[in-house]
């Protein structure tokens, strides 16, 4: 389901993004024409987070983060991009429009992909609580998975059928090619016949964050040569590495705890939520990736790993640990005994000794340097090696701070010196972020502060742009990263386009930064007529140097004589500068 960008630009222009980031607690002060205050997106003394309610832009030149109402929102309250764009839509009181193109949505505005994934999790749902196939009623008895939890997850059975799905489906309107697209069926190759993707399984229907069903996993009622797990392949709606199973289920629970438990499997999932814990999740048959990272940040400050205490277990609390641990987020790891799942352990010991299993959970820091440790030597040279395997985790901690600390936490614990432990790191480590507030010109030292106003003159005041346009062209500007966005302003004018920094986010996400920059900065009051004489006079300086220096003595005569004449023009041209 989309937004159509005349509908995303109405909800934008209708956001008041001064009121919306003080409502989130920000105190915002102006100054000049724009606000200023602490950033909310990271720890500072001095205000750097600057607001231009008139752009409709913030911009931290402590961290960088930067945007609009909708980025904000996003980064503040851990939205999707169409979440947040329904916040605002009805903060401002705007009713939803979803992009209603015939290729994409269904008369009632759903899209049809989605609403054919949505009737299929009606369909097998309805096969399971009917109770006609026994075979799955037995396996779900005999693991002790109570009805209550059946509605909860939407658990359905997949009939022990070729075409039972295919044949409802149609029949509820849904062409065959979209049963492909929505990953519910495959076509044999060699005799062109399309059948259902699933079948003779119990089905865990995987929804999104606001609960609609994406794709399936199956598990086989008994065990044989066919594989345990099926899952749905990708598709339009279900990218496994940005989906968690249970997410949605206990997303009260979450928010409300700011915390994960992630566990491997479909059914460790529904046995935690039926023993109380529905701050459960689990990958969808992947393994962990960045982008589960993002959204487990989204949701959740702490996360808490726990693994079967197998080797294959240890190995992917090593494999998590080394994917969090530079991040700013609270991760820890709990080993089970060997042999026992969360769901076997469960049953077998019930809640409360679930709970005091937590309580043994490990840092994953700390669990990093005990399990390679343990791989070498216990002396110098050992530990030296572990260290060796250790700093490419430590050195993508982009946090500074966190870096220090873990690199304090490692010497302390491996009874090292930190200035050795520092030393070794070198080659490792980094070069640090400058969290320091800077004004425009000195984040962009290159540019020079003419250059800046400039730039800022045609971001914000159509007047001055009107006579930079009149007077500069874009190559008479020295930096690139300016020259560009100029360029960029009047393309945007020649096809009868009012110039957005919006737009240049997809097209040059380093342009859209800088331009955000500038659009929300206050730089001291200065004439832009002034401004562009200097650049003039710098270019004029600059073109007579190289001819002179190249030329012949009657050549650099000449060329002396041809800068005079353009000092003359600068000059005449700037006692009477009108725009025409």
């Amino acid at each position: 389901m989309s937004f159509s960008k005349d509908f995303i630009r109405r909800v934008s222009e209708a956001t008041d993004i001064v009121g919306l980031i003080s409502s989130r607690g920000t105190s915002l002060k102006k100054a000049g024409s724009s606000f200023k205050g602490l950033c909310p997106f990271h720890s500072e003394k001095t205000p750097s987070f600057n607001v231009n309610p008139q752009r409709g832009f913030f911009h931290c030149f402590g961290c960088g983060e930067s945007g609009d109402s909708i980025q904000f929102l996003i980064l503040h309250d851990r939205l999707s991009f169409a979440e947040a764009i329904e916040e605002l839509a009805k903060l401002n009181g705007i009713q939803l429009e979803y992009d209603a193109s015939p290729s994409r949505m269904t008369e009632k505005g759903e899209d049809p992909g989605l609403k054919c994934l949505k009737d299929a999790e009606t369909f097998y749902h309805q096969q399971l609580i009917e109770g006609k196939y026994s075979p799955v009623l037995e396996y779900l008895n005999e693991r002790m998975i109570p009805e209550e939890q059946w509605s909860i997850f939407k658990l359905g059975y997949a009939p022990d059928a070729w075409r039972a799905m295919e044949q409802h489906l149609q029949q509820k309107g849904h062409p065959p090619p979209l049963l492909s697209r929505t990953g519910l069926s495959k076509i044999n190759e060699e005799k062109g016949r399309r059948y259902d993707r699933f079948r003779n399984r119990l089905l865990f229907p995987v929804h999104d964050v606001r609960g609609r069903c994406i794709g399936f996993g199956g598990r086989v009622i008994r065990d044989g040569d066919i594989p345990k797990y099926l899952n749905s392949p990708e598709t339009p709606f279900y990218r496994k590495s940005h989906v968690l199973y249970g997410l949605y289920e206990g997303m009260e629970e979450i928010r409300r705890r700011r915390e994960m438990i992630c566990v491997e499997g479909y059914l460790d999932v529904v046995r935690l939520h039926e023993f109380g814990f529905n701050n459960a999740v689990a990958p969808c048959g992947t393994a962990l990736t960045e982008q589960h990272l993002q959204l487990v940040k989204r949701y959740a400050d702490r996360v808490i790993f726990l693994f079967d205490g197998d080797d294959a277990g240890r190995e992917a609390a090593r494999s998590h640990g080394r994917l969090f641990l530079p991040h700013q987020l609270e991760a820890s790891v709990v080993m089970l005994p060997n042999g026992a799942d969360p769901d076997s352990f469960l049953l077998d010991h019930g809640a409360e000794a679930f709970k005091g299993l937590l309580q043994q959970q490990i840092p994953v820091l700390d669990y990093l340097l005990q399990q390679t440790l343990a791989k070498y030597p216990d002396n110098l040279q050992g530990k030296m090696k572990a260290i060796d395997e250790l700093l490419p985790a430590f050195a993508e901690i982009k946090d500074q701070t966190l870096k220090q600390m873990t690199l304090n936490v490692v010497a302390e614990k491996l009874a090292l010196p930190l200035s050795q432990l520092m030393e070794q790191s070198r080659k490792f480590l980094k070069k640090p972020d400058q969290h320091v507030i800077q004004s425009p010109s000195s984040v962009y030292p290159e540019e020079s502060r003419d250059e800046l106003w400039i730039l800022q003159a045609l971001l914000k005041n159509q007047d001055e742009a009107a006579q930079v346009r009149y007077h500069l062209q874009p190559e008479e500007l020295q930096s690139p990263r300016l020259k560009q966005i100029y360029k960029e302003l009047l393309d945007m004018a020649e096809q009868g386009m009012e110039f957005s920094v919006s737009a240049l986010e997809e097209k040059n996400p380093e342009l859209y930064q800088v331009a955000i920059s500038l659009s929300v900065e206050e730089l001291p009051q200065h004439d832009v007529l002034l401004s562009i004489k200097r650049i003039k006079q710098r270019n004029l300086k600059s073109e007579f140097q190289e001819l002179s220096s190249q030329a012949t003595s009657e050549e650099r005569l000449k060329a002396r004589l041809e800068h005079r004449r353009k000092q003359k023009e600068l000059v005449d041209l700037f006692e009477n500068p009108s725009v025409t």
